[in-house]
């Protein structure tokens, strides 16, 4: 059943964003932020990866067994939008992610097939999985519609001040790099699953995000928006 989505006021949520970006630009707040992962994540990090087995080429064996079909050897996806690059990603989201597929937390129209691909793996193959794609290079940019990626940069760096959504860059950075646990790495990210994702967002139909922060950006976007951010976000 999906959970009913959060009203939020507009101070506390740009309060936030401040306090985030922050966090992203190396304020005393960062230290506290980049301690939450050993927390969020504490019953991952104490089962040790090596009860986890590797191929002979150092590949952990639940990545070639269960991941590499729909997000690649290295983590670069196959074309189309259903599943998202991981290469690069920062470890602590990948685990919070895991687990929330694992229990369920995560719920939009396609997390079932995560739910079953999360459902048998271990504390310590989680932590394997995290500790690969993280350590993956990212997928590189492209270019594909100038003009809409400098509509979705207009976006992303300003927000839409008379709707009262803060900037993107707030949480997920300058460099779309992202601050773990809560805000993913974007640079590079497949258009389309950038797409469904913010319409799930916008829909209700994805929850279990931190604050309800994303459900009330993506309400305030229009699909002509929401397009356009996801070609900026492709083309860096």
């Amino acid at each position: 059943m999906l959970q009913k989505k959060p009203r939020l006021s507009v101070i506390p949520l740009f309060s936030m964003a401040m306090v985030m970006a922050s966090a992203a630009y190396g304020s005393p707040l960062a230290k506290t932020v980049s301690a939450a992962p050993a927390a969020a994540t504490a019953s991952a990090v104490s089962v040790t990866a090596a009860t986890a087995s590797v191929t002979a080429s150092g590949i952990p064996t639940v990545v070639q067994s269960t991941c590499m079909a729909c997000h690649g050897m290295q983590g670069i996806a196959a074309d189309g939008g259903m599943f998202p690059n991981l290469a690069g990603q920062w470890k602590p989201y990948l685990l919070r992610q895991l687990d929330h597929f694992k229990t369920h937390v995560r719920a939009d129209p396609q997390s079932p097939i995560m739910w079953g691909m999360a459902a048998p793996l271990t504390a310590a193959q989680m932590q394997q999985v995290a500790d690969y794609f993280s350590s993956q290079k990212p997928a590189s940019g492209h270019v594909y519609d100038p003009k809409l990626v400098a509509e979705g940069k207009k976006l992303y760096f300003g927000g839409l001040p008379d709707k009262h959504m803060p900037a993107c860059m707030a949480c997920h950075g300058a460099t779309l790099a992202g601050l773990p646990p809560y805000f993913p790495r974007l640079a590079g990210q497949k258009r389309t699953y950038v797409i469904n994702q913010l319409t799930y967002f916008k829909s209700g139909q994805r929850v279990a995000t931190h604050k309800g922060i994303m459900q009330y950006v993506a309400s305030r976007l229009n699909p002509k928006q929401i397009t356009a951010l996801a070609a900026y976000i492709r083309s860096r």
